[in-house]
């Protein structure tokens, strides 16, 4: 039971805190609301005791005149006293009168000032529906407020975070890119080791062709220089070798038959067509020309282009309708002779030595081998054999 006293003391007093601070709130409100009408309430309160005292006089004049009526008809009083009551009655109902104008113009502006004040208590109803959406509005906001401040802190670490990964990725990258250069750097030296053994290579293998071709124009111009010693008569087995030919030269021919102009620049091969009556030129200027040689002068018969380097082998096929023209670009290609159009290109395919290019293409019933050595460019046409045969570089 003791126990339970305080608890209700509490509750009581808890009760009467409410009670104070609801009649505090509400008079505040009313001081704060009634301060802008405080003129106004006292001159209404002023009009109605000015009102109430008016009555009062109206009440006792017309006591007053029902006295002197009663009086006047009873006919003890003067005439005098008559007249001044007259007077004085006339007078408190010009001022009764007054009064009730001043009553009317008051009860007016009473009215006007209470159609004023709903307006107002209108304006403050709508003003604090206002406040209060405002507040509420301002609660949420600081909800968003707090909201977004602890999403700030966690982008805010989140962007520390990704700091220090961009600095570990910065870092790393830079020890890859030490890695990368140094490596860079080993191959380039590596590079430079491997140019300088193939270059070594190629000087030695354009060295031992050299001697080859050397030996080998040595050994044709003593065979040349030995046949044209030799002043023996033709045999007459040679004789027979083809029919309507008599005998054939018994020398090496020293006399220029047909001189012209093949190409803009070096002409680096020649060759006659199976039929003889046609030939063929390829040169430096990138083209291959067919010419028709007769009665000691030269017909310009077709040019043939297509290639991108200069054409460093030619050669017709068995029927004299294709021919094929090797180049300094790694590639061969087929022309037709009738109408001077390109029908194929193959290139080849690089060896191992950077100054060594070989391919096989095959043609139908031909083969194609091409290879290029520094300066030297040849190509064998020839049946497609069983088996290819070996080439010397």
């Amino acid at each position: 039971m003791a126990a339970s006293e305080p608890g209700v003391s509490s509750l009581s007093r808890k009760d009467n805190n409410w009670r104070q601070d609801l009649i505090l709130q509400l008079q505040e409100r009313n001081r704060k609301q009634t301060y802008c009408f405080a003129d106004l309430i006292s001159l209404h309160n002023r009009l109605f005791e000015s009102a109430n005292t008016l009555r009062g006089e109206n009440i006792q004049l017309t006591i007053a005149n029902e006295t002197l009526r009663r009086d006047a008809a009873s006919g003890t009083p003067g005439l005098s006293v008559n007249a001044d009551l007259e007077a004085r009655l006339l007078k408190q109902a010009e001022e009764l009168a007054t009064l009730h104008k001043r009553k009317g113009e008051h009860t007016q502006q009473i009215v006007d000032l209470n159609n004023k004040l709903q307006e107002m208590i209108k304006e403050l109803q709508i003003k604090e529906t206002s406040l209060a959406e405002n507040i509420e509005l301002n609660a949420n906001l600081r909800l968003e407020i707090s909201k977004y401040h602890s999403r700030e802190r966690e982008l805010e670490n989140i962007n520390q975070m990704l700091k220090d990964e961009h600095q570990a990725l910065q870092l790393a990258f830079a020890s890859l890119e030490e890695k990368l250069r140094k490596a860079q750097e080993e191959n380039r030296q590596l590079l430079d080791r491997l140019i300088k053994y193939k270059t070594r290579d190629a000087e030695k293998v354009n060295e031992e062709n050299d001697n080859f071709l050397k030996k080998r124009q040595a050994k044709m111009q003593k065979e040349l220089e030995d046949a044209a010693r030799d002043t023996r008569p033709v045999s007459p087995d040679r004789s027979s070798l083809k029919e309507g030919i008599t005998g054939l030269p018994t020398a090496v021919p020293t006399k220029v038959s047909v001189t012209f102009n093949a190409h803009d620049g070096e002409v680096y091969a020649v060759k006659w067509s199976p039929d003889e009556r046609m030939l063929a030129t390829g040169g430096a200027d990138r083209k291959v020309k067919l010419w028709n040689i007769s009665k000691g002068a030269s017909e310009s018969k077709g040019i043939l282009v297509g290639s991108n380097a200069g054409v460093m082998c030619v050669d017709f096929d068995s029927t004299g309708t294709l021919i094929l023209g090797a180049s300094n670009d790694y590639a061969s290609r087929v022309w037709t002779v009738s109408d001077f159009r390109l029908k194929e290109t193959r290139r080849c395919s690089q060896a191992s030595s950077s100054n060594f290019r070989v391919t096989r293409w095959a043609l139908g019933t031909t083969v194609v081998v091409p290879f290029v050595q520094r300066h030297y460019f040849q190509a064998v046409l020839s049946n497609y054999p069983t088996k290819l045969p070996h080439l010397h570089p």
